[in-house]
């Protein structure tokens, strides 16, 4: 059994890169031969994925004679230089969709996969279907596929046609599933609900002394529709925060990603930006936090809610669509997790102005419950926790969509 892995930008630099990365070494250990197709810049071509055979990775070479743009993403903020699919008039989608055709081609011909994984439920997976009818596409949506549906509209007829003809389709989410299969009118058996992963060799607990200073975690993307700039807000306003300090972990291109960073540079508080940071580095920083923080507006399945879980952190996050029911009630009752109200929003992911003040407010409540929690060495039962999360590894991941090779 053959397996193409492909995505349509760059492996290992936002979540559905690490899908792809863990997914391939789920293969991996379990024997699979595997190729890889990925969107990438001319100037970095290492995937970053390991044991690839570079024989059987096919790269689309961005910022070129023939792709003179830079990689796009299905983000409208990357944490790296890219483009925006609302951006892309009639002649450079012309182009991209040749020149991914073109390495498809190639990578089925030398490869011959009997399956693909395609992240993404998006134009990607249209482009392998029109070439290949009869190869098997299984679909992962990312919930940032969904969302360019409402941001890139001259693509939305051509994707609604032809993304049907996928074989299956796996949603992070019940919420998620339901709304796949309400946009392309498809039937319960094509959606599987096959949830998240991580890594239970990278993410941990460890036996460690209290922290001087209660140590608070955010990792994602820094911008406006993951709740930094209210985060920030909230914690320069906690009581105590002198005893506290807050660790940004992430990056973005956008102006406004360089405005939240100024704002951290100037401000007052205990807040440390630490850019975006090696794998090795977020394990170490993340088994050492006594709380991890996602005040986010929109998500697919955040993987780093589960990977503080798995590390022993207490989790504070926004209660977004569908996390609550993949994770449980279980959880909950441990006091492992804590979900802040979504304040209403005006689009996917912005809130309303008289919405903010009070969504700041139960940001700075929770803080604050919290660290009196980890003051008073307040702990839930760890080891029920990694149980719970027993079947949300990779492993545990691949085996659900093995199931429909």
């Amino acid at each position: 059994m053959k397996i193409l892995h492909a995505l349509a930008q760059r492996p290992g630099k936002t979540g559905s890169g690490v899908f792809l990365q863990q997914l391939f070494k789920a293969g991996f250990e379990k024997g699979y031969q595997q190729a890889v197709l990925a969107g990438v810049p001319l100037n970095e071509q290492e995937p970053g994925i390991d044991n690839l055979d570079m024989k059987n990775y096919y790269p689309v070479l961005f910022e070129t004679s023939t792709l003179p743009f830079p990689v796009v993403g299905m983000s409208d903020v990357m944490p790296y230089k890219s483009t925006k699919y609302s951006e892309l008039t009639k002649e450079m989608f012309n182009s991209y969709e040749k020149e991914f055709k073109k390495v498809i081609t190639k990578a089925v011909e030398e490869f011959k996969p009997d399956v693909v994984i395609c992240n993404h439920i998006w134009l990607l997976a249209t482009f392998i279907k029109d070439l290949y009818p009869n190869l098997k596409v299984l679909a992962l949506c990312h919930g940032t596929d969904l969302r360019q549906l409402e941001r890139a509209f001259q693509f939305v007829d051509l994707v609604k046609e032809k993304i049907p003809r996928c074989d299956y389709f796996f949603a992070l989410n019940s919420v998620q599933n339901e709304e796949i299969k309400r946009l392309y009118k498809l039937n319960d058996e094509q959606v599987i609900t096959s949830g998240s992963g991580y890594n239970p060799k990278m993410f941990f607990p460890i036996k460690r002394e209290k922290n001087k200073k209660i140590k608070i975690t955010y990792v994602g993307k820094i911008c406006n529709a993951k709740g930094v700039p209210h985060l920030i807000n909230a914690f320069e306003n906690v009581e105590n925060c002198e005893n506290m300090e807050l660790n940004l972990i992430g990056n973005g291109t956008a102006k406004e990603s360089d405005d939240i960073i100024k704002s951290v540079v100037i401000s007052k508080a205990n807040i440390r930006y630490l850019g975006l940071l090696p794998q090795k580095e977020l394990e170490e920083i993340l088994k050492y936090s006594d709380i991890f923080i996602l005040p986010s507006f929109f998500e697919g399945l955040p993987l780093v809610v589960i990977e503080a879980l798995a590390s022993g952190a207490k989790v504070i996050t926004t209660d977004l669509p569908g996390l609550d029911d993949f994770l449980g009630d279980e959880l909950k009752e441990l006091g492992a997790i804590r979900y802040i109200k979504m304040p209403r929003l005006k689009n996917l992911d912005t809130p309303f102005e008289e919405d903010i003040k009070e969504f700041e407010n139960s940001i700075k409540r929770f803080i604050k419950e919290v660290s009196l929690e980890v003051i008073s060495d307040k702990k839930y039962d760890i080891d029920k926790v990694i149980k719970l999360l027993e079947d949300k590894t990779w492993i545990g991941l691949f085996n659900r969509l093995e199931k429909l090779f």
